[in-house]
């Protein structure tokens, strides 16, 4: 009768494991994605590359493509493939898909160097939740521009002293009179930015 009861109780474990993951999957549930960070997770950097491919692309489609090259050419692909291969990413999974992904790489601490969403307003409150706990948190920095930096102002990121922009960035800049927009050349057009967050090395 022992090994009876015994035998229920790890089939209704079982079962109750089981369902809480099938709930996780069926009514998306939150689930943070770690790469880079969470061994574990590191697999899915693989299993979700083509949708971070194309979340990355449709989201820098307006200002002309991502890194600096035309928006569905061979070379902006291959740079957002290389991105995706060499960050940190930080994604919120519902169900089986992303709904808001962002890349980072080991610059003066932890730099963003791209976000995007799945165009819903889930996947809007997923970007903004993580950008407010990278703040919070000050645990990133990055470059901004259009409806971010609107966002990162919205949440009260800080912004950073264009006099620090050569520094931090490596790259040649044009300040603005504000000190703190400046412009900068990608692909072959200048871009006007600013910076936010908290780098770990001061310029």
């Amino acid at each position: 009768m022992e090994s009876h009861r015994v035998e229920l109780f790890y089939c209704i474990n079982s079962f109750m494991l089981s369902f809480k993951e099938y709930l996780e999957e069926e009514y998306l549930e939150e689930r943070v994605l770690s790469i880079g960070l969470n061994p574990s997770h590191e697999k899915h950097r693989e299993t979700h590359r083509g949708h971070i491919h194309d979340m990355i692309h449709h989201a820098y489609k307006s200002i002309g493509g991502y890194g600096g090259h035309a928006s569905g050419s061979k070379k902006e692909s291959d740079a957002i493939h290389h991105d995706i291969s060499h960050s940190v990413i930080k994604a919120v999974k519902r169900g089986d898909k992303l709904s808001s992904v962002n890349l980072y790489k080991k610059q003066h601490g932890r730099k963003s160097i791209a976000s995007a969403t799945d165009g819903t307003e889930q996947g809007k409150k997923d970007f903004i939740k993580t950008k407010l706990e990278d703040h919070e948190h000050k645990r990133a920095w990055g470059e901004v521009s259009g409806k971010v930096a609107s966002i990162h102002k919205k949440i009260g990121t800080p912004d950073i002293p264009s006099k620090k922009a050569g520094k931090l960035l490596g790259k040649k800049i044009k300040p603005h009179a504000d000190g703190v927009h400046y412009d900068r050349k990608l692909g072959d057009k200048m871009h006007t930015k600013k910076m936010v967050g908290h780098p770990k090395e001061s310029a």
